[in-house]
């Protein structure tokens, strides 16, 4: 059996998706964003301390040491972005959107900060990164690192600055295990038929499972400005 060993760098494109309190995907209007500006991605897992057990003998030697299991809580995410765009904002905190006052179909100018809403909002994240020298598949398709994420939540707001200079945002939020992504609403990899199908996760994800990773040869998604409609499966 081969094994997929990748070298990356650089950061592709990055896909969020609605999703509700539940951790499941929302279908319709509004539900799914592809970006390509965004400046950085950190993961970092969360881990409670583990308890830990120690007892010295009367001659001072460790009789007794014994440590408990790793408990593994969450995975810290942050994000920076370069790009305003009002929709993302939305679908990361749940903050409310601005809309102008044209008619018929107003425009999406903005959003606002809210405190009965901010940190609201359930998402997914995906995140496709560069392959170093990389030989393409045998279909001479390009080789991508696939990050998922299948269930985000808590977002919050880091430090912005306007000043002479590049203006960045920073959000934060918590990739928790559970939810209802399954295989996900999208094709993501090729199959091993010839010639090959793109297909969905091959496998759904676990109730224990807070990421996802993968090399895939299925194309990036097309960024846009604005989130756009998830079709119903």
């Amino acid at each position: 059996m081969a094994v997929e060993c990748a070298s990356m760098s650089r950061g592709k494109m990055l896909r969020i998706t609605k999703l509700n309190e539940c951790g499941t995907v929302v279908t319709g209007a509004g539900s799914s964003l592809v970006a390509k500006a965004f400046v950085s991605g950190t993961f970092t897992p969360n881990y409670s301390d583990p308890t830990e057990i120690s007892t010295v003998d009367a001659n001072g030697d460790r009789c007794i040491d014994d440590r408990g299991a790793v408990d593994l809580r969450w995975v810290d995410v942050s994000l920076v972005i370069c790009t305003l765009d009002p929709t993302m904002i939305n679908l990361i905190t749940g903050d409310p959107l601005v809309l102008d006052d044209a008619t018929p179909t107003p425009n999406t100018v903005g959003f606002r900060l809210d405190a009965d809403l901010t940190g609201s909002a359930s998402f997914a994240l995906e995140m496709w990164s560069g392959i170093t020298g990389q030989a393409c598949d045998p279909a001479g398709n390009t080789k991508y690192g696939y990050w998922l994420f299948p269930w985000l939540k808590d977002a919050q707001w880091g430090e912005w600055v306007v000043q002479n200079d590049a203006l960045t945002i920073t959000l934060t939020a918590r990739a928790v295990y559970g939810g209802n992504w399954g295989v996900g609403p999208y094709d993501i990899r090729r199959d091993a038929t010839t010639p090959a199908t793109l297909e969905p996760l091959l496998t759904p994800i676990g109730a224990t499972q807070p990421m996802h990773y993968e090399v895939s040869s299925a194309p990036l998604p097309t960024p846009a400005c604005g989130a756009v409609t998830l079709p119903a499966p």
